[in-house]
């Protein structure tokens, strides 16, 4: 009887803490910079290559192509060139 609860007891921690990293929010993972700005009308592959900046390499950022999301550098607002505010990273829906 002992050993099924201590299982009961480490299913139940294994699952709250499962839970509790998929509601962490995704701008906790997110890297500096953002994603580049897309032309109009871009589409690249239907290909998931990222889930997450964290999911990416060094400072490359998870970002859309325009279909999928691919891991690329991230760029830094100056006078010439015009940045998004990230809102095409990946989020979880």
């Amino acid at each position: 009887m002992k050993t099924a609860t201590v299982l009961v007891l480490v299913a139940f921690f294994a699952i709250m803490m499962g839970a509790a990293c998929a509601l962490s929010s995704p701008e906790e993972l997110q890297k500096p910079g953002a994603c580049p700005v897309l032309p109009p009308n871009t589409f690249g592959t239907c290909d998931e290559r990222c889930t997450g900046d964290d999911s990416c390499s060094g400072e490359m950022k998870c970002c859309s192509n325009g279909c999928g999301h691919v891991c690329k550098p991230p760029v830094f607002k100056t006078a010439d060139s015009p940045v998004k505010d990230g809102s095409d990273t990946y989020k979880h829906d």
